[in-house]
């Protein structure tokens, strides 16, 4: 997938995937999505194999070439019931808005069917998780790229892909329609109140339920991204990590660090204007001061480059 604008996390791409790539994870996308009208659950997934070659031409020096691209799916999942029916799911990871996706989308899908015409034919559903501020109309369909008077009166045979898309920014205003139930709807709470540049009291507002609600590792490393946090992601537990305790955490020394900073600076001003007034040491200024070890090296340091 393209890489986001600079406002986006540059490592976006491969921790969404792999994110997305957790059966559980995977699974309750799915079923989320589509509220609950067929329940995935992640012992009916398998790895899909989706590398496809597509052959095209260049021109070169008024020569034709052949070249051959390799294009491989986001994310794709073999689906199984109890019955043995199957279906192929794929999840493309969206981190720009591109008008162009459905094309995209509607050239994976004719691959996939191509290339599983010569084994057996099984359907295929391709799901766009769109992680921009700008949202994609729900469903898009190939026609609405196009104008033209032959939509309006062949459309009903034409470019009828229906893309399913699911707008990460309009989540946190729009819970009851999915039915996540892993922590991916911790996940997206954050990230849509991220993009809509809301502030955590905010998002909590909305989202109560968030209030000890915990998250893997890789949940919050998506969370800190979008919420532009810088927080020591190795610090955390793998699997359970109270997002609202570690801001408060990281609010609490973030104030400690500013009421420490003024304290030097105040220090630091004030023994600099009394050693000159009386014409004595900086440093016996400090040690009448009584300064902490920490204030006196930093207050000492700031003297010696000055």
């Amino acid at each position: 997938m393209e890489k986001g604008k600079k406002t986006k996390p540059k490592i976006h791409n491969n921790l969404v995937k792999e994110y997305l790539k957790r059966s559980e994870i995977f699974s309750d996308f799915v079923s989320g999505i589509f509220n609950d009208k067929m329940i995935i659950t992640p012992d009916m997934l398998s790895d899909a194999d989706t590398t496809y070659e597509m052959n095209d031409e260049i021109v070169e020096d008024n020569t034709r070439i052949c070249i051959t691209k390799e294009l491989i799916r986001d994310v794709a999942k073999n689906v199984t019931d109890k019955k043995g029916n199957q279906c192929l799911v794929c999840i493309e990871d969206q981190s720009r808005y591109d008008k162009n996706m459905p094309i995209r989308v509607s050239m994976y899908d004719s691959l996939s069917l191509n290339s599983l015409a010569a084994k057996k034919f099984i359907p295929t559903l391709t799901l766009v998780c769109n992680w921009d501020k700008k949202p994609f109309p729900n469903p898009t369909t190939l026609s609405s790229l196009v104008s033209s008077p032959f939509i309006k009166v062949f459309g009903e045979y034409m470019l009828k892909l229906l893309l399913a898309v699911f707008n990460v920014v309009e989540y946190i205003y729009n819970q009851e329609k999915y039915s996540f139930r892993t922590e991916l709807r911790t996940v997206f709470a954050y990230v849509s109140g991220a993009l809509n540049e809301l502030t955590m009291e905010e998002i909590i507002e909305k989202c109560p339920w968030l209030v000890g609600e915990k998250v893997s590792k890789q949940g919050a490393r998506i969370v800190f991204q979008y919420m532009h946090l810088d927080i020591e992601v190795e610090e955390l537990d793998e699997e359970e990590n109270d997002m609202v305790s570690i801001y408060q955490q990281k609010i609490n020394e973030e104030k400690e660090k500013s009421r420490i900073e003024g304290c030097i600076d105040n220090t630091y001003e004030l023994a600099l204007s009394l050693s000159k007034r009386y014409n004595c040491s900086f440093e016996s200024v400090l040690d009448e001061f009584r300064a902490t070890p920490e204030v006196r090296k930093i207050c000492m340091e700031r003297y010696r480059n000055s």
